[in-house]
């Protein structure tokens, strides 16, 4: 093995610095990306205290106020209200909450079930590693939509957590082809056998020495698929089967505003256009990420 991967493959601290500089030479496109992206962590971290108001308010003699209006009561809607007289800046920021939430609870539990499916299938090989291949490709042959909608119609909507478990089943199969394909190769590099001569076990080879090695490509299938993540939780909730009241997501509040788009359109304009940008900045420092984190596009 060089010296110079050996230094790399023990070294974390280079792997940060690294990273830092690349953000701080990273497009311009890239920054404003990042920076939205640290807007929403932010909203979703303190809603519950930066809120204006109480997110499920009402009051009929303020309902479909503009952005920027002031109601009879004297309160100032920055963004307006909804059909019931709701702040929409405060259920915006709940909603943006509880849908971050969903996300990255969601997209981690993939991560590490999809991750761990792969390093079985790479450590047992054999039938194994065949009957995990047969469902992962079974997986990526099926819409998950449609896996999801049946699944909600027979366990029912009420349920929060396994709602969230089931959108963090989307994509488990390509962290599995991911970690399986990285963990086969790894195997057969020199730091992997020279450790089991050195007498460690397999626990200590796969999850100390393959794992870090293989994390980059499973932190770019991240920043892949926490889009889709989004747009995932975002659809079912604007069909009813996902996030349900009280609970509000942004699909919900797209979902109340489709009927008012000719005469109140931040209702859902707003929220809209807050997913877009989420998605799309995501989708920005994804690529950013895996050009950043490739080996061969950053030594070139």
């Amino acid at each position: 093995m060089p010296r110079a991967d050996i230094a790399e493959h023990f070294e974390p601290h280079s792997k940060l610095r690294a990273m830092l500089a690349a953000i701080t030479a990273s497009p311009g496109l890239v920054k404003v990306a990042l920076l939205w992206l640290l807007l929403i962590v932010f909203i979703a971290i303190t809603a519950r205290w930066i809120m204006p108001y109480d997110y499920q308010a009402t009051s009929l003699l303020t309902r479909l106020l503009p952005p920027g209006a002031t109601g009879l009561d004297g309160n100032f809607h920055l963004l307006g209200t909804d059909h019931l007289g709701r702040d929409v800046l405060s259920r915006l920021f709940t909603s943006i909450q509880l849908t971050m939430s969903v996300a990255v609870f969601g997209t981690l539990f993939g991560a590490v079930v999809g991750s761990s499916i792969g390093f079985v299938a790479a450590r047992f090989r054999g039938w194994v590693d065949d009957i995990i291949m047969v469902l992962v490709d079974f997986q990526a042959s099926m819409p998950f939509v449609i896996i999801a909608l049946s699944v909600i119609a027979v366990t029912g909507t009420g349920n929060l957590l396994l709602f969230v478990l089931l959108v963090g089943f989307q994509g488990w199969e390509r962290y599995a082809r991911i970690s399986r394909g990285l963990t086969l190769s790894a195997v057969n590099h020199g730091y992997a056998a020279s450790v089991r001569l050195l007498g460690g076990g397999t626990m200590r080879v796969y999850l100390l020495h393959i794992l870090p090695n293989i994390m980059a490509a499973l932190i770019v299938q991240v920043s892949i698929n926490f889009p889709e993540t989004v747009i995932l939780e975002t659809s079912m909730s604007f069909l009813g089967v996902g996030i349900q009241p009280p609970n509000t997501s942004l699909g919900n509040l797209l979902s109340y505003g489709r009927d008012y788009l000719l005469n109140a359109w931040w209702i859902a304009g707003i929220p809209g256009m807050t997913i877009f940008l989420t998605t799309l900045s995501m989708s920005i420092v994804g690529d950013w990420l895996r050009d950043v984190l490739d080996p061969t596009t950053s030594r070139r």
